[in-house]
């Protein structure tokens, strides 16, 4: 069976930056507070730099942070986080 994405429509804004994982490869980004109020949702982005391996979201925003690990220790991944749009923004553009 074929899974089928629905695209949701961003919204304006979005975080980004760079962090560098550990031992274990893992490293947790923390975010502003008002994140927290969001609640329809987030899409992330991975970029290892400077070496070849796959980056994930190993835990997603809870508590205004998030985790990403590495299949490598030690590797700067640059981040960005961009927030869906919720049901009330989507209503005003239809």
């Amino acid at each position: 069976m074929e899974e089928t994405r629905i695209p949701r429509r961003r919204t304006g804004w979005s975080y980004s930056g760079e962090a560098w994982t550990d031992a274990e490869g893992r490293a947790t980004i923390v975010l502003p507070r008002f994140v927290r109020s969001h609640r329809a949702g987030f899409a992330y982005e991975l970029t290892p730099i400077g070496v070849e391996c796959s980056a994930r979201v190993l835990e997603e925003i809870a508590d205004e942070r998030f985790t990403i690990a590495t299949d490598r220790p030690h590797v700067k991944v640059g981040w960005r986080v961009t927030a869906f749009a919720d049901s009330d923004d989507r209503e005003r553009h239809i």
